[in-house]
């Protein structure tokens, strides 16, 4: 009897522990495994870099009369022709936790998880930000508009002209011949519009000359002068850029995501004549993520983890890393130190951890 009893103590406790038994399979299945009881999947978490950078694009844009500079004005120092280029103002990194891709497994629900609702209360979490697939990238920038003045000044300009002839007419029976004029306008040449602009610098120096050496007819306030003068110099700025040309510039500020592996993983390339791109990185003009460990510099990858297929879950600890950028093999930036996930060793929890969140060590999906 007591024998008897013993076994079914121990049947019971043997079903205890199955019912509450976790199994985790690594994703793909094996063929040979078939699981028919309910499951839920999730993957571990990699830290992703947020990536923003500020481009400075520059415009230089031949004047009008440019030809005209040195003949008219004696300018020699000038944009002679149309030009756009970029430079790197700054590069700004923040670590955020996307799923690891390459770490998917398979979770075995057991009774007391699927009566407590286990996947009804995963589903009402919210997942990260951004999920699956490819990840955010984008730019925004404000072009400025070239001035109007710059840019109408190029439309034709049209002067009156005036022709003499004689016209024949009867008067009075008699065949008279009459002196007639007609106006008509024809275009101007840029020669001819260049002097009139030449011509205009000239005036708005020598007013701003009159009104401050006091040459002026009027009194003026000390306000009005300084109004006065500074109508001028605008009116002068305007017409000299019509020779000496114009630069404008701009800022591009892109965003996109990262996820280092390894030592080194490529961020974006960038150029002075195109700016960044984020395709067709190479060792020219490619800028690079490099990574190290900050305890142990030798460190840069985690050890593979040696488990049966049908263990606990996984999971690892991030470790802290120096993120640096590198250009040519040169280090630019130097951000510190960052908590990394993907280069953390992965570990095994034992089987039965039935009340482990699984969003503490990974994403549900």
């Amino acid at each position: 009897m007591k024998k008897f009893l013993f076994s079914i103590i121990i049947i019971g406790m043997m079903s205890f522990l199955a019912e509450a038994q976790k199994m985790v399979y690594p994703l793909p299945l094996d063929s040979t495994t078939v699981v028919k009881s309910a499951s839920c999947r999730y993957m571990l978490s990699a830290t992703a870099l947020k990536v923003n950078v500020t481009v400075s694009k520059t415009r230089e844009i031949k004047g009008h009369y440019a030809d005209y500079a040195e003949k008219l004005l004696g300018l020699s120092n000038i944009i002679n022709e149309n030009k756009t280029y970029y430079r790197i103002k700054s590069v700004d990194i923040e670590p955020v936790q996307v799923p690891d891709m390459s770490q998917p497994y398979l979770v075995v629900l057991s009774s007391k998880q699927l009566k407590d609702g286990f996947l009804y209360k995963a589903s009402q979490q919210t997942a990260c930000t951004p999920v699956f697939g490819q990840l955010e990238a984008r730019y925004t920038t404000e072009a400025t508009p070239i001035p109007s003045f710059f840019r109408n000044y190029a439309d034709p300009t049209f002067a009156a002209t005036e022709a003499a002839f004689v016209e024949t007419k009867i008067i009075d029976g008699v065949v008279t011949q009459v002196p007639a004029n007609t106006t008509k306008m024809v275009s101007k040449s840029n020669n001819q519009k260049a002097q009139e602009a030449a011509d205009l610098i000239s005036k708005c120096r020598q007013s701003q000359y009159n009104l401050i050496s006091g040459e002026q007819e009027t009194a003026y306030s000390a306000e009005a002068i300084d109004k006065m003068v500074s109508e001028l110099k605008t009116w002068e700025n305007n017409y000299l850029s019509l020779f000496s040309g114009i630069t404008l510039e701009d800022e591009i500020t892109y965003t996109f995501y990262v996820t280092p592996t390894g030592e080194s993983t490529p961020a974006f390339a960038f150029d002075a004549n195109n700016g960044i791109s984020l395709s067709n990185i190479n060792e020219n003009n490619g800028y690079y993520f490099k990574m190290s460990h900050m305890l142990c510099p030798n460190l840069l990858s985690a050890e593979p983890t040696k488990a049966k297929a049908n263990t606990g879950y996984r999971y690892r600890t991030a470790v802290p890393m120096n993120v640096t950028l590198t250009h040519q093999g040169k280090s630019l930036y130097d951000f510190g130190s960052f908590n990394m996930n993907q280069y953390g060793r992965i570990q095994i929890l034992p089987n039965g951890t039935d009340q482990l969140d699984i969003n503490t060590i990974g994403f549900i999906y």
